[in-house]
């Protein structure tokens, strides 16, 4: 039977909490900001934990310290890979390069388990720090993505493919020096004119037509990013709700909400539904 005291019992509590949070915040928590920034937060974080371990004389504790800095590096690693959809190639590379970091510096510690000095350890963290602060502050004042829509003049329908209309584009634009996630805002569309001789039939239990719908989707993908200055361009695709529209063309208008009218000539009106943005699952 192994024989656990309470000061091993907390040292592992401490250091598996300690780990978990790390990887929460890592995969879960969203500072709204660059990749960037997070990934500076967690890496002054864990150079922190070098700094304790490396001036402790518990070599418990710097061996636990030792397992949270290498389990929360492959989780940080492996994040930016996902984020940045670097492919499995990289992935496989970076974790065989991680594999040969470990096994460089356990050629390294000393007597006492120690990597470096305590002075050392101490300016890495305060200079990593540093470093944090700066980005976070570079991230924050040069503001977010701009985004830009680009209506096409007119669609024409092929078919039932939403694909094959294309009813504008959006430039994403990055004016900072870090990689920043696409969030497009929620554009909506809706068909203004007369669109009666595109209406679907009544249901059966139903005397009026339903009015034609038409519904928008950006095609910029899940969790894309545009790198630091620099612009990406996205096709808006629509999709009516409507028959006999295989082959026609229609007029397509910015406008700031959906327009009342509905006489006149048919066209897709484009605008942008408040600020809310899309969900993306967590």
């Amino acid at each position: 039977m192994v024989d656990v005291d309470s000061k091993t019992l907390f040292n592992a509590a401490a250091a598996a909490l300690t780990t978990v949070a790390v990887l929460v915040f890592v995969f879960n928590v969203d500072l709204g900001y660059s990749p960037v920034s997070a990934v500076a937060v967690v890496v002054a974080f864990l150079a922190g934990v070098v700094a304790v371990t490396q001036r402790t004389d518990d070599r418990q504790l710097t061996f636990l310290g030792y397992g949270v800095v290498v389990v929360s590096t492959v989780g940080v690693f492996v994040d930016v890979v996902n984020t940045l959809d670097l492919g499995s190639a990289v992935t496989v590379v970076g974790l065989l390069g991680i594999a040969a970091a470990l096994f460089g510096l356990r050629a390294r510690l000393d007597d006492a388990n120690r990597l470096i000095s305590e002075r050392t350890a101490t300016y890495l963290f305060g200079a990593l720090t540093a470093a944090a602060v700066v980005i976070l502050v570079v991230d924050v004042v040069t503001g977010g993505l701009a985004y830009e829509l680009h209506p096409q003049n007119r669609i024409e329908i092929d078919g039932d493919s939403r694909e094959h209309a294309v009813a504008a584009t959006v430039t994403v634009t990055n004016p900072t020096p870090l990689p920043e996630r696409v969030d497009t805002p929620r554009y909506e569309a809706c068909a203004a004119g007369d669109w009666s001789d595109y209406r679907r039939p009544a249901e059966p239990d139903r005397t009026d037509r339903p009015p034609v719908r038409a519904n928008l989707n950006v095609g910029d993908g899940y969790n894309d990013h545009v790198l630091g200055f620099s612009s990406r361009t996205y096709p808006v695709y629509v999709f009516l709700h409507a028959v006999n529209v295989t082959g026609e063309r229609f007029p397509v208008e910015r406008t700031s909400a959906c327009p009342d009218d509905d006489t006149g000539q048919p066209y897709v009106a484009i605008y942008e539904g408040g600020d809310q943005r899309r969900p993306y699952p967590a």
